[in-house]
């Protein structure tokens, strides 16, 4: 039943976040920009030719640029195309009303097409505008600048918006202002001759600032997915560590509690019932962390750490020296010392084949000691299982490091700075 409680609220769950993700972008996500807007852009990798140019055509961030750049060629239609076809005799007006729509439709398709290209050829598509629109100058003369405020906006999305969109906006702005110079001088005008090169400048320089924005707003997006990655596994690896340190101690405790009890039950029943108690007491204990851990709560004490080997040395034969305090330990070594004591001790009894157990503290070292067989002869990563690779982890977080080798009495040797 709780399974199936669980799968449920999962459900849910996943059904409410594309509500909850509109809701948190806002108008913003309704039109599209919320993920990254304008330059959401499918994965590339090994594509190339026509089917890499097909993927872009068809991308989600294309599918939101083309209404707007459709929209905004009413502009043509209304002080070019139209004055073309009515002013201009025919064939000569269908002429160049088909270059008008050609040149339109290449500007519909300009970004796409960038988004294809290698960044070094971002370029072409703006520079293909620019010389399609040159041989207007025949029949607008200097009107022909109206078509180049579409160059500016192309060339700010294609280029992302850094400092060559800003080049190619101010460059366009220039060269109008010298036509329409040249223009009012030769014939004057109630127009000022900076009206169209201003117009392409501001609408240039905005979607160069907008394209910015965007692009910003996406790598945000990419690095809180990452950041949200990282925070998946370090979560993973916590529970994991946390894990193998309490089931590998509690479960050899309680193995050794329930062997005791096995070898008491015939001639000592009542000492052998103590022990069971124990292995009950301990198993509880185990549920309990367990449950700590899953909900990230789970604490271990050096104090605590110590008066646990106190029974758990002598019920498995071997002599404790333990330090009667821990006073001297500072606050935030407390918890580290703990999870090492606790390892070490597990080590010791599954492993060691020791008579003695020494651990001394000190308020930035704790070092565990035995007399048992020592390390094998080869690497100390060799050495190291998950649960002292785990502990490693836990002292670099704390800043400090761990040791391990032989002792000087022989044995294994584990120390822990902080």
């Amino acid at each position: 039943m709780t399974d199936d409680v669980c799968d449920e609220q999962g459900a849910a769950a996943a059904a409410a976040r594309p509500a909850r993700r509109e809701h948190r972008f806002g108008l913003l996500g309704r039109i599209g920009i919320g993920e990254g807007g304008f330059l959401d852009a499918p994965s590339l990798d090994g594509v190339t030719g026509w089917p890499r140019l097909r993927l872009t055509l068809g991308a989600a961030g294309a599918k939101r640029w083309y209404p707007g750049a459709l929209i905004s060629q009413l502009f043509i239609v209304g002080f070019i195309l139209v004055p073309l076809l009515t002013q201009l005799p025919a064939p000569a007006s269908w002429f160049w009303g088909l270059g008008v729509i050609v040149y339109g439709a290449l500007f519909t398709v300009s970004f796409p097409i960038a988004m294809a290209l290698p960044d070094r050829w971002r370029w072409a598509p703006p520079t293909g505008l620019l010389l399609l629109s040159l041989p207007f100058l025949l029949v607008l003369g200097p009107d022909l600048s109206g078509l180049w405020t579409y160059v500016a906006v192309s060339a700010a999305m294609c280029f992302g918006g850094d400092r060559r969109a800003v080049f190619s906006v101010f460059g366009l702005s220039a060269v109008a202002l010298v036509i329409n110079l040249i223009d009012g001088a030769l014939q004057p005008s109630n127009t000022p001759p900076w009206t169209m090169p201003l117009i392409i400048l501001s609408i240039g320089t905005l979607m160069a600032a907008f394209t910015r924005n965007l692009q910003t707003l996406s790598q945000l997006r990419r690095t809180q997915k990452e950041l949200a990655t990282v925070a998946v596994e370090e979560e993973r690896n916590r529970v994991a560590r946390d894990m193998h340190d309490i089931l590998g101690h509690s479960l050899s405790a309680i193995a050794l509690k329930a062997d005791l009890a096995a070898k008491l039950s015939e001639r000592d029943p009542a000492a052998a019932s103590a022990e069971i108690h124990e292995v009950q007491t301990l198993a509880r204990a185990t549920l309990s962390d367990m449950r700590a851990v899953v909900s990230g709560y789970r604490q271990v004490r050096i104090a605590s750490e110590l008066a646990s080997l106190r029974t758990l040395l002598p019920a498995a034969g071997i002599t404790a020296h333990l330090p009667t305090t821990t006073d001297e330990v500072p606050e935030r070594n407390r918890e580290l010392f703990g999870w090492a004591l606790r390892e070490a001790a597990t080590n010791v009894i599954r492993h060691a084949g020791a008579e003695n157990c020494w651990v001394t503290l000190a308020p930035g070292r704790i070092t565990v000691e035995d007399d048992g067989i020592g390390p094998a002869a080869r690497s100390p990563e060799a050495v190291g299982g998950t649960g002292l690779h785990g502990l490693a982890e836990r002292a670099s977080d704390a800043g400090g490091a761990l040791t391990i080798g032989r002792s000087r009495r022989g044995g294994f040797l584990l120390e822990v700075t902080a």
